[in-house]
């Protein structure tokens, strides 16, 4: 009589595993669980982008949170709580003034763009020099102002020598000048109110602040949970981790966390105090929308000197501004901004990063200018976020892991150099 599990033995070991018992099917199977976790996260990004927000800010808080508790003996839900209260007090609440009242300004600065190019071109058309003077006369009538505007009295004169001297310069200006006469009332609108026409825009407008409130709330809500039991949530990843190989996971997430939490804690401190920089700055030499420029370029600033192109756009919001006074000379227009740039550059480099950031990355400067232009050409603005970041971690791998197997390796002591046991 035949053995029924004969025939069992005798197949290879392989062949009496199921599927999910080889480890190569085990490996896609877990490569396609992630991408699946990526895709039902994208799917649900409502709540995942919140519940990600939560955890980040969690992360990025937990030293001041340590310390109030360590220090202070206050609960962690009363400090988290107290970070909450303090966050919208001094930057939501700013933020919102300071946005309102840079949306007000760029009204204003729309329509008096429309205002001036009207002007420019009532006194093109008068027959004679008397004419164009009262055109220009009764505009700084209007605006209380003792004369025309210096920079676009100069804009009169390209326009007005465009015909008999057509060099490239006075064609550009008198080009631009006609097409934003053509259609300086869509310039006005735009400038105005950022598009928002039409009733459907602003009914847009309404649903995505609307969304955008509802993903604040939660990213509120589960950063408050996610606070107070951070140290509860870090020992339940500590367990997922292999106890072979966890001490030397550990000791590496610890240099991961030093390099990752100081650049990105350091640079969005130094960007926080540098929009109040730039803000302010630009209100003074008189940059239309400066509430709103100031923080725009001090986000640039996190990625380092990209807030170099804050230069150009506050130049020419200045120079279309047209200013009367000392404001409206052309040396005030071009070396204000570019002075409040350099003032803030200035603190960065000499005040803020030494005493907020050190030297947390452990990279130098040509290091860090080669992983910004790599991360940025790789993935745009996104890889240059996370360039340095990234460039740090890499360094770490490579001096902890990689390099100790190589020399091994180099000096015969080991016959491959990968790093894998």
């Amino acid at each position: 009589m035949t053995d029924p599990d004969s025939s069992q033995r005798s197949l290879p070991d392989w062949a009496r595993l199921h599927l999910w018992q080889m480890q190569p099917v085990r490996d896609v199977l877990l490569g396609l669980a992630v991408l699946g976790l990526f895709i039902v996260g994208q799917k649900t990004s409502v709540v995942t982008v919140p519940l990600l927000l939560a955890i980040l800010l969690a992360y990025l808080f937990e030293p001041v949170i340590a310390w109030s508790v360590r220090r202070l003996g206050l609960h962690r839900r009363v400090v988290v709580g107290g970070i909450i209260g303090l966050v919208l007090l001094f930057v939501v609440v700013p933020a919102v003034v300071g946005a309102t009242i840079g949306v007000a300004q760029l009204a204003g600065f729309g329509s008096r763009i429309a205002e001036n190019i009207q002007t420019v071109q009532e006194a093109r058309e008068a027959e004679t020099e008397e004419e164009a003077e009262a055109v220009f006369a009764a505009w700084a009538e209007r605006q209380g102002e003792e004369d025309f505007s210096p920079m676009w009295r100069w804009v009169y004169e390209q326009v007005s020598d465009s015909e008999e001297d057509p060099s490239a310069v006075r064609q550009v200006v008198a080009a631009g000048v006609a097409w934003i006469d053509a259609n300086r009332e869509q310039v006005a609108t735009t400038a105005a109110t950022f598009g928002m026409e039409t009733i459907g825009r602003v009914l847009r407008w309404i649903g995505a602040l609307f969304g955008f409130g509802f993903m604040a709330f939660l990213t509120v809500f589960f950063f408050f949970f996610t606070a107070t039991e951070w140290v509860k949530l870090k020992g339940f990843g500590t367990k997922l981790l292999p106890d072979k190989n966890r001490d030397r996971i550990l000791d590496l997430l610890v240099k991961f966390d030093r390099v990752v939490s100081g650049f990105i804690r350091g640079r969005l401190t130094i960007a926080f105090l540098q929009a109040i920089i730039f803000s302010v700055g630009y209100y003074i030499v008189g940059v239309p929308g400066a509430f709103i420029l100031g923080p725009a370029v001090a986000i640039l600033a996190i990625v380092p000197y990209l807030s170099m192109l804050g230069i150009p756009v506050s130049v020419l919001l200045l120079w279309l501004e047209g200013h009367t006074g000392i404001r409206g000379a052309w040396w005030w227009v071009l070396g204000a901004p570019t002075a409040i740039y350099a003032i803030g550059q200035a603190l960065d480099d000499y005040v803020f990063s030494p005493v907020i950031q050190g030297k947390s990355t452990g990279l130098d400067a040509p290091m860090i200018l080669f992983a910004t232009l790599a991360g940025g050409a790789l993935f745009g603005f996104f890889g240059l976020l996370i360039a340095i970041p990234i460039a740090a971690c890499l360094k770490i791998l490579i001096q902890e892991i990689f390099w100790p197997r190589f020399k091994e390796w180099a000096e015969g002591r080991k016959g491959d150099p990968l790093p894998i046991d």
